[in-house]
């Protein structure tokens, strides 16, 4: 009979599959992620992957939003270099964000199968990358509020702006390229400054 976990135990698991998870996927990519490899490390049946994820692809899609809920932690350290120009702020890490996912896609086999995994999935997976960045803004606006930098902002707006940066950068090859990387800081400062108010 299966062993059955305690919550500390289960999130203690997950969180052990999904950093052995992202070394394998950094070094060798999606396919390189073995379910018996992840469970033989963690130290636990092979069977019991499948109490955490209904398969591999839902694990993929896992470590997306587990990367990037850690990378948006990091920049909450940063709120404190907001406070004399929060659109310039917001507007360089949506651009930072977006162009860096682009570059890994177009240059790491990696990261351009994970996405392909991604875009396989339906609207709640995007609706759940969307709440990742409402969350975030929603802490930016607040902790800029508590510290008069502005007088009120639209989170769904400056969340938009991540998703419309997002869904430029994966069509970039539409655009001239000499051109693209300007045009999307234009767009990005645009929408943020629209939504933003000083």
């Amino acid at each position: 009979m299966a062993k059955a976990f305690s919550e500390k135990e289960k999130n203690e698991i997950r969180e052990k599959i999904m950093e052995a998870a992202l070394d394998l996927f950094h070094d060798k990519g999606v396919k390189s992620i073995s379910i018996k490899a992840l469970t033989t490390k963690v130290g636990i049946a092979q069977g019991s992957f499948y109490n955490f994820w209904k398969d591999k692809d839902t694990l993929v899609i896992d470590l997306i939003f587990y990367r990037s809920t850690q990378k948006l932690n990091l920049l909450e350290e940063k709120f404190p270099t907001s406070l004399e120009n929060p659109v310039s702020f917001l507007t360089d890490i949506i651009y930072g964000y977006s162009t860096d996912l682009m570059e890994k896609i177009e240059t790491q086999e990696t990261y351009r199968d994970a996405f392909k995994v991604f875009y396989k999935k339906d609207n709640r997976t995007v609706d759940h990358v969307k709440s990742l960045y409402i969350e975030f803004i929603k802490k930016l606006i607040e902790f800029w509020k508590d510290n008069s930098a502005i007088k009120n902002a639209d989170e769904h707006g400056l969340s938009n702006a991540f998703v419309g940066a997002f869904v430029l950068c994966f069509n970039s090859d539409h655009f001239d390229k000499k051109y693209f990387r300007e045009m999307l800081r234009t767009y990005i400062y645009s929408v943020v400054s629209s939504y933003i108010d000083i």
